[in-house]
């Protein structure tokens, strides 16, 4: 009796840290989400020209048993509007291509590697104009040039998901939304529908209504 009791212990532990550490991941993957879209708001801002982050690849299954899945692009145009090319960061200044700092990626052995986080399926952008499709573009004025389609309730919606995390009584994984509003900011509400604005964690958050 007292070694069953020792492994139901055991395994609550292990349950226990098994989440915290998810929860940490996907905490730490929406900061990356959410500071490169104010890193790339300010860059266009700072060059004059458009810049965007592409949506590439999304996690449609959520299986668990599966590996995590995601990926997104970061881009600068070359026109203040209308941008025909684009140049995955770092900036092209010596005619050599190179997006070693641009592509993220949450895939196993990516560049941001998350376990068990995965960029969930997004809803369909149209983005400004043409070639922008599944992208969030930003004008040199610091807003979001995507047509009013894209927002849904005033806002695009990106998903990252814990899917190894336990699920909530719905049968949802916990997850975190960023919604990038007209104007740029992007807010970060959990699963808990708890909204950070700045990317804080805890009491410091405001419940959304």
């Amino acid at each position: 009796m007292v070694i069953c009791l020792l492994s139901v212990l055991a395994m609550i532990g292990w349950s226990s840290a098994r989440d915290q550490v998810g929860a940490f991941r996907l905490m730490s993957a929406a900061r990356l989400f959410q500071s490169d879209v104010q890193g790339l708001r300010a860059l266009s801002i700072a060059t004059n020209r458009e810049a965007r982050v592409v949506l590439t690849e999304s996690d449609p299954a959520l299986d668990p048993s599966e590996p995590q899945v995601g990926m997104w692009l970061l881009q600068v145009g070359d026109r203040s509007s209308g941008s025909t090319e684009w140049d995955t960061l770092p900036l092209d200044h010596d005619g050599v291509a190179d997006g070693s700092q641009g592509e993220r990626s949450l895939d196993v052995d990516g560049s941001e590697e998350r376990t068990g986080i995965s960029l969930a399926t997004w809803t369909p952008l149209r983005g400004p104009g043409l070639g922008n499709q599944d992208a969030i573009v930003f004008s040199p004025r610091g807003f979001v040039a995507n047509p009013v389609g894209d927002f849904t309730d005033g806002y695009i919606s990106v998903e990252l998901v814990n899917k190894r995390g336990s699920r909530a009584p719905d049968g949802t994984f916990p997850n975190v939304k960023l919604r990038i509003a007209r104007g740029g900011l992007a807010h970060m509400e959990t699963s808990d529908r708890t909204a950070h604005a700045d990317g804080s964690v805890g009491a410091g958050g405001t419940t959304t209504p």
